[in-house]
């Protein structure tokens, strides 16, 4: 009989001779084990990475034989691995990927190019190496299929190929890269994550006004804020306010550029990210001390 992940947690531990307060300390609590341990209550991702390190074991030993549970554990996968992109959180990024890759249940081909995608983050923002992680980023585009799921990847990794080549300076490749992303999104009507739009557009936008494409850029961030008031989201809302006073500054419409980049402070600190209003703040200063965008 196939035991569940509560019971293997429980079963190993006690044949290890190992406490529940000393499995727990440093993880969770030791009432929230005692909860696992009797499946009452499903273990976040990284409490179970915890247990398993505690226990010696890999993660997947814990892993059901019944599709649902490995499908649970699969999407717990992918949420951690979002948190940990928006967080910045390379690191994590790279424990995760260490544990996954050889695992049964990420072979599929949509998994692993997933893993590639976050893989080559690693590389370039942890261990700033530029041509590998450019390397890995083509390498998964050219596992594509013609799928809906293997197109949303192919977004996030043109977007990721245009974002580190606008960084690195290499302006037109960005543009090449983020106008690519750009047509797909597009052609596709049944994207699952639909914030992909915003992300997509804004980047194209901040690089068509690093190249003067001014009208360009305009016209890419009000297709932008239609689409955050169509979805009522505010991701991306107050980036897109900031860029549009970025282009209207170069144009030379000073009062209306600095009136954008205040409504884009003001969002900011709505959204609770005071370090981002500070910078606008600082911008502003420095502009009307400078003239200079």
């Amino acid at each position: 009989m196939n035991l569940t992940v509560g019971e293997k947690i429980k079963d190993l531990r006690k044949r290890l001779n190992i406490s529940q307060a000393g499995l727990a300390n440093g993880v969770c609590s030791q009432s929230e084990l005692s909860r696992i341990e009797r499946d009452q209550h499903q273990p976040s991702y990284m409490t179970l990475k915890g247990i398993a390190d505690k226990l010696g074991v890999n993660i997947t030993h814990f892993l059901s034989d019944t599709n649902s549970e490995r499908e649970d554990y699969m999407q717990e996968v992918w949420k951690q691995l979002d948190k940990a992109r928006r967080d910045r959180d390379y690191e994590t990024i790279e424990d995760i990927i260490k544990v996954e890759q050889n695992n049964p249940s990420f072979q599929s081909q949509q998994a692993r190019r997933n893993l590639m995608w976050h893989k080559s983050m690693v590389q370039y923002h942890l261990y700033n190496d530029f041509e590998l992680a450019m390397s890995t980023l083509k390498d998964c585009l050219s596992l594509s299929s013609f799928d809906r799921f293997s197109a949303e990847i192919n977004i996030q990794v043109l977007c990721s190929l245009g974002i580190m080549s606008r960084n690195e300076g290499l302006l037109y490749e960005a543009k090449s890269y983020h106008e690519q992303a750009y047509d797909l999104i597009n052609e596709i009507t049944n994207l699952n994550d639909k914030r992909i739009i915003a992300k997509v557009r804004y980047n194209l936008a901040k690089v068509y006004t690093d190249l003067n494409e001014i009208e360009k850029s305009l016209k890419v961030c009000h297709q932008g804020l239609s689409y955050c008031r169509e979805y009522e989201d505010l991701y991306t809302f107050a980036e897109f306010h900031y860029q549009i006073g970025r282009n209207l500054l170069k144009k030379g419409h000073v009062e209306l550029g600095i009136e954008y980049w205040k409504k884009s402070e003001f969002l900011f600190e709505l959204e609770g990210k005071e370090n981002l209003s500070n910078i606008i703040e600082h911008d502003i200063q420095s502009f009307q001390e400078h003239e200079s965008v």
